[in-house]
């Protein structure tokens, strides 16, 4: 009986090593993909904020241009990665994770799945827009973008915020 005993106990201090090894793992592999995604924020964000600041200027003093307006350079919006935290989600090892953490994961992983999904919305929304030299046609356009982009600034920034205090979170032991 005791070396049954002794079977399981050795098998399930095995499989709760490699539980903590996986657990570890996953860690550093959404560490680096957040990163990745951090990065693609940072690399937009000064550009989504002079379109939202160049549309608001257009608006309020009334300047015209004819064609695409100079400082438009494409939306330039980014598709952040999920995958990490599917396959943590897919394999239950995000369930290893201390509460408070998977409740940040959570609430970082949400806001980038949304992100995404807004982008997509604004850029769907800017291509049927009808495009003419109007001037009624490009204040439709400015106002568009001053809404979206403060949208997406907005959006922006709060998952810079989420990311730092998700890497926060992670070093506190």
């Amino acid at each position: 009986m005791i070396g049954v005993y002794l079977g399981f106990a050795v098998t399930n201090w095995s499989e709760q090593q490699d539980r903590a090894k996986d657990t570890k793992t996953f860690v550093k592999i959404v560490a680096q993909e957040l990163g990745i995604n951090k990065a693609k924020i940072e690399s937009v964000l000064d550009y989504h904020k002079m379109l939202r600041d160049s549309a608001r200027h257009y608006i309020e003093t009334g300047k015209q241009f004819s064609g695409q307006p100079d400082f438009f350079q494409g939306i330039r919006t980014q598709n952040l990665l999920l995958s990490s935290y599917n396959t943590g989600t897919q394999t239950g090892i995000i369930n290893e994770l201390e509460l408070t953490k998977i409740q940040r994961l959570n609430l970082v992983y949400g806001s980038q799945k949304d992100y995404n999904e807004f982008t997509k919305m604004v850029l769907s929304s800017l291509i049927n827009m009808d495009f003419d030299d109007t001037t009624k046609s490009n204040n439709r356009i400015l106002k568009f973008m001053a809404v979206s982009m403060t949208d997406i600034v907005i959006k922006e920034e709060s998952l810079l915020k989420g990311y730092d205090r998700l890497k926060k979170a992670f070093n506190e032991k």
